[in-house]
C-alpha cells in the first residue's frame, strides 16, 4: 500500500486525519492555524457550499483553495450523508428517486436538485482534489430490501459519475492535472450487499473508495466486522477513506483494518465545548493498538480546572500547551472570550496529528508551518 495520496496540491500522508471544513471553514480557526499545527488536507461538503455562499461565488474567487486560503489538498463530500441526514430521517425535507434526490429546505420551502452529473459538475467548480461520487447512504437499521435499492442506486449513480468525470477530464487543457475520484461502499449490515457493492465499483475503477452508511451501531460502538468486509473487499492497495469516522480509539481501529483516511467533525465540536483530549504516560511515543486505553478527555469547564496551572496534556506542542494552562483556559470559556474556542481546537487537531504520527511508525512530530 502507499504510503501517500499523491493530488494536484500536494501529497496526503497516510494515515491522515482530514477535519471538517464543511462549509469551507474549520470553524474557531484560520488556514494559517491548521498549516501550523501539521494539517495535511481538510474536508468541504459540495452540498452545503451549493446552499451557501453557492457553487459560482467559490468559482469566482478562484475555486476553494483562493476561497479559503488553503494551499494543500481538499476533499469535497458529495451530499450523499445528507440523503441519509436530511430526507430517510425525515422524509418531509425531500424525496430519493432512481436519478436524482430533491432536497425541500424547511426553512423557505426551496428545492434543490442533485443529480450524479451534477454532484460531480460542482465539485468541478469548486476546485477539489479529490471528488466523491453521489452515494445513497443508509444506517445499519434499515431491513435488507432497502439497502439493497441503496446499493442498486449508488452503483448506477457510481457509473453516471465516472462517465461525467471522465467527459469533464478530457475538457481539461491538461488531463494529467485531474482531480481524483473516490466511489463510497454501500450495504448495510448485510456483508453479501457490502462485499458486491465494493466488487462492482472496483470494477468500474476509481481513485480510492469511502465507507459509506452509519459506522456506528445502536450502543456507539464501532462496526468493526462490517468495516473489515468493506476493507476486505477492496483492492488491498487502494486508498480507503472511513468517513465519518473520527473517534480517536475508533480512527486506531479502522486504522488495523486498513482504512487510512478519516475525517469527523467531533475533535473540532468537542474543542468548542471545552472538552479536550491528553494522551496517557507512553502515548503517542507507543502506537496505540485496538482495544488500549490510550488517551483520556479534559473537561475544561468542570470547576475543579479554575485553579489548575498543568498544561492540557504535558507532552504535546500546540500553541496552547506551550503557553497557556488548563485554569487560563477555563477562564477564557467562563468569560466567552472567543479565543477559547482557537486555543482549544487547535489542540485537539493537533492531538489528531500526533496520533497519525504514531500509527504512521515516525518518531518525530509532524512538519508545521
Amino acid at each position: 500500500m502507499a504510503d501517500a495520496l499523491m493530488t494536484q496540491h500536494g501529497a496526503i500522508p497516510f494515515p491522515a486525519f482530514l477535519p471538517d471544513a464543511t462549509r469551507a471553514g474549520v470553524r474557531g480557526a484560520t488556514s494559517d492555524d491548521l498549516r501550523a499545527v501539521g494539517i495535511p488536507a481538510l474536508v468541504v461538503n459540495a452540498f452545503h457550499l451549493l446552499q451557501r455562499p453557492g457553487v459560482r461565488v467559490v468559482q469566482a474567487g478562484g475555486g476553494v483553495h483562493q476561497f479559503m486560503h488553503w494551499d494543500r489538498p481538499v476533499l469535497s463530500d458529495s451530499g450523499g450523508f445528507q440523503v441519509y441526514s436530511l430526507i430517510r430521517q425525515n422524509p418531509d425535507n425531500g424525496v430519493i428517486r432512481a436519478n436524482e434526490v430533491i432536497f425541500r429546505n424547511p426553512t423557505d420551502g426551496s428545492r434543490i436538485t442533485l443529480t450524479p452529473e451534477k454532484v460531480v459538475q460542482m465539485q468541478f467548480q469548486l476546485g477539489s482534489d479529490i471528488i466523491v461520487c453521489l452515494d445513497d447512504c443508509t444506517d445499519t437499521g434499515s431491513d435488507r430490501d432497502e439497502q439493497a435499492r441503496s446499493v442498486e442506486r449508488t452503483l448506477r449513480w457510481a457509473k453516471r459519475s465516472r462517465i461525467e468525470f471522465d467527459r469533464r477530464v478530457g475538457q481539461l487543457r491538461d488531463p494529467e492535472k485531474r482531480p481524483l475520484l473516490f466511489a463510497v461502499v454501500q450495504g448495510g449490515d448485510d456483508e453479501e450487499l457490502r462485499k458486491g457493492c465494493a466488487a462492482e465499483l472496483t470494477a468500474i475503477g476509481f481513485d480510492g473508495f469511502g465507507f459509506g452508511g452509519w459506522p456506528l451501531g445502536p450502543d456507539g460502538a464501532l462496526l468493526h466486522e462490517v468495516l473489515g468486509w468493506v476493507a476486505n473487499g477492496l483492492p488491498v492497495d487502494a486508498p480507503k477513506h472511513a468517513l465519518g469516522i473520527g473517534r480517536m480509539d475508533h480512527v486506531v481501529a479502522a486504522h488495523a483494518l486498513g482504512f487510512r483516511m478519516f475525517d469527523c467533525s467531533l475533535p473540532t465540536r468537542d474543542a468548542r465545548h471545552g472538552r479536550l483530549y491528553a494522551f496517557k504516560p507512553g502515548f503517542p511515543q507507543r502506537v496505540p493498538q485496538p482495544g488500549e486505553s490510550f488517551f483520556s478527555t479534559v473537561y475544561l469547564l468542570d470547576a475543579q480546572m479554575h485553579a489548575d496551572h498543568a498544561p492540557v496534556d504535558a507532552g504535546c506542542d500546540c500553541p496552547l500547551c506551550r503557553n497557556y494552562s488548563r485554569a487560563y483556559l477555563h477562564h477564557l470559556f467562563r468569560i466567552g472570550d472567543h479565543s477559547a474556542e482557537r486555543l482549544a481546537t487547535l489542540h485537539n487537531l493537533r492531538a489528531y496529528v500526533r496520533l497519525m504520527d504514531a500509527l504512521r511508525g515516525g518518531d518525530n512530530p509532524s512538519p508545521r508551518g
